[in-house]
Order: C-alpha cells, then structure tokens, then sequence
C-alpha cells in the first residue's frame, strides 16, 4: 500500500530534494581543478552504473567511499549497516500512477472519434508520472559481516593473460576497425573521422597500448560525425577523450599516475553549469557504456576458455601387457 503524506510533509519532501539538487549543481563548479577533477572521476569509475547527480552527490558527502549500495542491497549480501551510521542521500526515481481523460483517437483517421450527439469520445486511461524522491545508499565502512569478493585485477608490470583478454575484449567493443601501425611524430594514437577507424602506434608497450585504445574508443564512440550534438571544439573533445579514458582504466586497475588534469581549470573557465554537466553526463555514459560492454565480452570469452579447457582433457597412454 503506498503511503500518503500530508501537504505539510510533501512540501518538506520537496524543499528538501530542491536543495540537494542545487548544492550538486553548485558542485559541478567546484570540481573544475586538477586534483579536485581527478578524485571525482575516481569515484565515477566506483559507481559507473550510479547517474551523474549521485555520483556527484557520493562525492560530496563521502568522498572516501569505495562500493555503495542500499540498507537491502548490503542486506541481501550478508552486511549489516552499523548502528547510528546516517546513509549516503542520494536521488532516487519514484514515478506514479495517475488518471487522465483523453479524446479517443480513431487508428485509422488519426483523428478524434465523435459520439452519436458529435461530442468527442473520451475514456479515462493510466499514465506514470515521472517523480523523484531522496533515498539513501551505503559505504562498505558503514556496515559490517560477510567478508565482499574481490572484484578486480591490478594492471602491474607487463600484460597477464587476464590483461590481454582486457586488450582482446577492447578490440571487439570497438565501434571502429583497429589497426596497429607505427605513428610518426608525438600521438600515441588517433581516430580518423575520414575513415571511421582507429590507428594506434604500434611502438608502445603494451600496458600504454592498451590505455591509448580506450582513449581513441572513446573519441570514435562519441566524437563521430554522425552523432547529433557532437562536440566540435577540439578542447572539450579531449577532455572527454581523456577523462573517458581515466575512468575506465580506473576501473580496470591499470596505473593512472600519468593522467593530469591541470588544464581543467581553464578549460572550464566561461562555462555555463548546464554546459559542464553535459559533459560529464557524456563522461559518465560512455565509460559507463565502454565498462559494461567490456565486462560482458571478458565474461564470454572467461566462459568460452573454461568450457573449452574441461572440453580438452590429455589423452591417457594406454598400458600394454
């Protein structure tokens, strides 16, 4: 049964969700410098499934959090949430139901049906309104009991087997054909809107290799003509190239002490906070999009290795008499 709240307490509920929204708009400003940008995007690559204004909101008000779910979601995985710990708030969806009277619209015509006294017919029907309300989530240090499986691999020395089934599972995401070939002069890489492909430096070593491809993925997933909206200032396309990157190498363990973000600042300087937010709603979408895919091809190409290796089993020498 849904619960009814009285118009004193919708109009706290209200007031309330008005000003969260607006301390993470404020935010989005303050995060536009080097080390401030970098620190938000290593939470965007903990909570790549959560939206923008939650990560945002995460950051915030606990910007040492690591994994995030609800009081149910850490229920459901043998956690308690501590005594006295105050959650996480964050915005969550809470459409509802509603009744509406609408003219009845003839399939065939497109047009209003008439009754017999030419009055137009009309029937009551159900539409979701969209809403949203203020929910909470919690940090892994807040609750307590079943040990978490670990859930990633560090990127340390040369690529493992695992590692190059990452750089495997990238080639196969990829939007674009890939193609390894040496690159004069300073790019480790490019994508090539002329011919809708990638290039990356064969030289590199195998660990920048590999970074370099997210990046040009990155620019092929976002920054293609045919997509409407694209950037077309060269500095924003970077800046989402390379934030894009950094996430997802975030979130794949590899070394991302070479990423900087100085010229952040600058970059924002002059724009509007709708603007900046676009962007990072681009960020946030596409590393998003970028982890998922790849999460998925490493699954099945994990699954296709198992079955294939119970499959091919050593033949036994047979013993002779």
């Amino acid at each position: 049964m849904t619960k009814k709240y009285s118009d004193s307490e919708k109009k706290d509920k209200k007031a309330a969700l008005k000003e969260i929204t607006e301390q993470l708009e404020k935010s989005i400003h303050e995060f536009m410098n080097g080390e401030k940008y970098k620190n938000f995007l290593n939470q965007m690559s903990k909570f790549h499934s959560y939206s923008l204004n939650n990560q945002i909101l995460i950051a915030i008000q606990r910007p040492e959090a690591t994994i995030c779910a609800s009081y149910s979601g850490w229920k459901s995985q043998g956690r308690q949430v501590k005594a006295g710990e105050r959650g996480i708030k964050i915005i969550c969806p809470a459409p509802y139901k509603k009744e509406k009277i609408k003219d009845v619209i003839d399939p065939k015509t497109g047009k209003p049906e008439l009754l017999a006294d030419g009055n137009v017919k009309r029937e009551i029907v159900e539409v979701i309104i969209p809403h949203f309300k203020i929910g909470h989530t919690f940090d892994v240090s807040q609750t307590e009991g079943k040990p978490l499986v670990e859930l990633s691999q560090q990127l340390t020395g040369e690529l493992t087997d695992y590692q190059k089934e990452l750089r495997d599972a990238l080639l196969q995401i990829s939007p674009v054909p890939v193609s390894f070939q040496p690159i004069e002069g300073s790019a480790n890489g490019f994508y090539s809107l002329d011919k809708n492909a990638i290039t990356v430096d064969s030289t590199l070593s195998e660990k920048q290799s590999v970074k370099t491809l997210i990046h040009e993925i990155a620019h092929a997933t976002i920054h293609n003509t045919n997509i409407p909206d694209a950037p077309k200032d060269s500095p924003t396309r970077e800046v989402q190239a390379e934030s894009i990157a950094y996430v997802v190498c975030q979130y794949f363990g590899m070394d991302v002490s070479d990423y900087s973000f100085g010229y952040i600042a600058g970059w924002s300087t002059g724009k509007e906070t709708k603007e900046l937010k676009e962007s990072l709603e681009i960020i946030r979408d596409t590393s998003n999009d970028i982890i998922s895919k790849t999460e998925q091809t490493l699954t099945q190409m994990q699954s296709v290795k198992q079955t294939v290796s119970e499959t091919i089993q050593p033949k036994r020498r047979g013993r002779y008499m």
